[in-house]
């Protein structure tokens, strides 16, 4: 009777620990521009230089699919004291989770790659200034933390957070 009741035992605890591990080894949704940042978000951050104060900003996005299979996310960014700025990003896939694109204003390709929860993006912004971007999406999937550091020359000079609240996807393309 022991070793029924102890086999019982070790088959119920052996299903409660595989129960256990595929709920916590379950896999978090991977973020793609597509998954991060369709329909609307609003994020809130600062921008600092090495030659200047701290400058908080707030961002306010609209992604959607084109037509024609790119991905476009438009955004009106507002410096504290300032006028907005109105800028687009367009991302096509290159390859499985390899991107490519253009981002209004900047002096540059914009390319990137995804990793499980991250989205890494670089590009020129302006003369030999380089920003490198990484964006983690967290385990609920409704914030973004953004950190970027912007280069010169290989030598950090400035540095981007923000947080990226997502609010509700388009549902749909848009043109």
């Amino acid at each position: 009777m022991f070793m029924k009741l102890s086999g019982l035992t070790l088959l119920f605890l052996a299903v409660a620990s595989a129960s256990s591990m595929t709920q916590a080894e379950s896999p978090r949704e991977v973020f793609t521009p597509q998954a991060g940042f369709d329909g609307s978000s609003e994020g809130n951050g600062t921008l600092r230089l090495l030659v200047g104060k701290q400058r908080p900003f707030h961002v306010v996005s609209h992604g959607y699919q084109t037509s024609d299979g790119e991905f476009r996310l438009d955004q009106t960014i507002t410096f504290q004291g300032e006028a907005p700025n109105d800028r687009s990003w367009l991302l096509t896939t290159i390859s499985g989770n390899h991107y490519r694109g253009t981002l209004s204003g900047v002096a540059g390709t914009v390319t990137g790659y995804t990793d499980g929860d991250r989205l890494v993006l670089r590009y020129r912004v302006k003369g030999p200034l380089v920003m490198h971007q990484i964006l983690k999406l967290s385990s609920d999937g409704k914030t973004i933390d953004n950190a970027g550091t912007i280069t010169l020359l290989g030598i950090p000079v400035g540095h981007l957070r923000e947080t990226i609240d997502r609010k509700q996807k388009s549902g749909g393309e848009e043109k």
